[in-house]
């Protein structure tokens, strides 16, 4: 007898720190649960539409503080398990100009970060469709204009207390 798994629909931000000459680094953070290289990503927020919930993930787990665009770049799947059950989630993908990173933030004991280049993003992800979606986005790099100069952050203010 074959049993259905349960489906999970969550909210990501997809969090990219823009370079004037057009560098881009992505921030990733590691799942509580297995330690995987992630990006910021959680359950919806009753009274928050997707893409600024996703915000607030990135806020939360990883003290990023930017723009959030409105519209959903994708969806990655992942298997999770807890209790025995395994549970297939979903996660729609929205981009995040990073304009600052704070000290201090509530998930920063229980949570790495790491902001590094594209290509260290796309070999540390620990989900193939989540890499697969990254470098669809990126690729050619931002020649979309999906992010403007004026959504570039200053790198001299990018820490903040």
């Amino acid at each position: 007898m074959r049993t259905r798994k349960q489906e999970l629909r969550q909210v990501g931000a997809l969090p990219l720190l823009v370079h004037p000459n057009g560098g881009v680094e992505v921030f990733l953070v590691t799942a509580r649960g297995s330690g995987r290289w992630i990006i910021p990503k959680g359950n919806p927020i009753p009274g928050l539409a997707p893409h600024e919930a996703a915000a607030q993930e990135a806020l939360e787990e990883a003290g990023l503080i930017g723009v959030v665009e409105p519209h959903c770049i994708g969806t990655f799947e992942f298997n999770r398990r807890r209790r025995g059950r395994s549970t297939a989630c979903l996660v729609d993908v929205y981009p995040f100009t990073v304009k600052l990173q704070l000290r201090k933030w509530a998930e920063a004991g229980q949570r790495s970060v790491l902001r590094c280049n594209v290509e260290t993003a796309l070999s540390l992800v620990g989900s193939s469709s989540l890499a697969f979606l990254i470098e669809q986005y990126l690729s050619p790099p931002m020649q979309s204009g999906r992010l403007g100069p004026s959504d570039q952050p200053s790198l001299a203010s990018l820490h903040a207390d």
